[in-house]
């Protein structure tokens, strides 16, 4: 197997942090972990203001880690660079890592602090033929392909509409789930603010939403983090009901049928069909997308611009938090 070159940009929670202190080695839920145990890659370097990351890096994989991006990517060359940095450096490290002319980028979601930004990372992308990839994981993840498949094949009838429960704000959870019920159910087409609920300083707003995915209304509601965390998805279909849950590690179908005991009426049936899932290795499944797209050319199911699509999303709704009155 041929293999491709990483570097990390950024070692925080994603970066590295989440695979630390974990008593199941099976899980893989960091960009570091992703390309240390996929076959395809090589780990070469990271980067990271912060001395005891770096050290901490080193330690576990066995490779150097720098202080600055230009000195990482003059040594190493690396073919695949994930950007793990807070939003708002993104732009500024992809201007940094462009000129060494990477194959492809990861990037973490959301893409950009604007969509200025995220134009500009995208254009600079396509000008060398540079892959720019967002990470957002349920798109590569085997339960939500096989789940779009069963919609695309109608198993629940026609999706007529929906309820999202979102935790930690529209930036950090919310923007998962609009970017996944894009993939699933079609582009946005109308958007209602429904309840602007905390938006503290703007910062990552929690407000309750009304959006229109192709023609399925679905409403979005936030709960409070620090009360627990959520992330739960039902669609009803004409023949059934769907189950996104616990994050994406359950997705169950139940379909409808004829009453037993009242002619003439139809319900849910008492078993679902569960879909089986894999997000306690999540990331290892965008690098693996990423891998095949670099080696044989398979389309990815989602790119910069896709994920431009979704920021321009999410800006629409902080946007009406602001107009709101509070």
């Amino acid at each position: 197997m041929n293999r491709i070159l990483a570097a990390v940009v950024g070692l925080g929670k994603i970066g590295q942090g989440y695979d630390y202190h974990l008593s199941d080695n099976r899980l893989i839920l960091t960009h570091a972990r992703a390309y240390d145990q996929h076959d395809g890659y090589e780990l070469v370097a990271a980067v990271d203001i912060d001395e005891l990351q770096r050290e901490r890096f080193t330690a576990r994989f066995g490779c150097p880690a720098y202080a600055n991006v230009e000195s990482m990517m003059a040594r190493h060359q690396p073919d695949v660079v994930s950007i793990c940095v807070p939003m708002a450096q993104h732009l500024r490290v992809m201007r940094q890592i462009i000129p060494f002319k990477p194959r492809a980028v990861l990037c973490e979601k959301p893409i950009a602090a604007t969509l200025s930004d995220a134009e500009n990372m995208v254009k600079m992308a396509e000008a060398i033929h540079c892959v720019l990839l967002v990470n957002y994981l349920r798109r590569f993840e085997p339960g939500v392909l096989s789940l779009r498949k069963s919609l695309m094949q109608g198993d629940v009838g026609k999706i007529e509409k929906g309820v999202c429960w979102y935790s930690k704000g529209i930036l950090n959870n919310g923007s998962h789930y609009i970017d996944l019920l894009r993939f699933l159910l079609g582009e946005v087409n109308d958007l209602r603010l429904l309840n602007r609920g905390r938006c503290d300083n703007d910062s990552d707003p929690e407000p309750d939403f009304y959006l229109r995915f192709g023609q399925v209304p679905v409403y979005l509601l936030a709960v409070r983090e620090e009360c627990f965390s959520v992330g739960r998805l039902e669609l009803m279909g004409t023949a059934g009901h769907v189950l996104y849950d616990d994050f994406g590690e359950t997705i169950r179908i139940r379909k409808s049928h004829n009453d037993e005991l009242f002619s003439g009426y139809r319900v849910l049936g008492r078993e679902s069909e569960a879909i089986p899932t894999d997000m306690k290795r999540y990331q290892w499944h965008v690098a693996d997308h990423l891998y095949r797209h670099l080696m044989t050319g398979e389309p990815l199911p989602a790119d910069g611009r896709s994920a431009s699509e979704t920021l321009a999303v999410i800006e629409k709704i902080r946007r009406s938090c602001r107009e709101a009155s509070p």
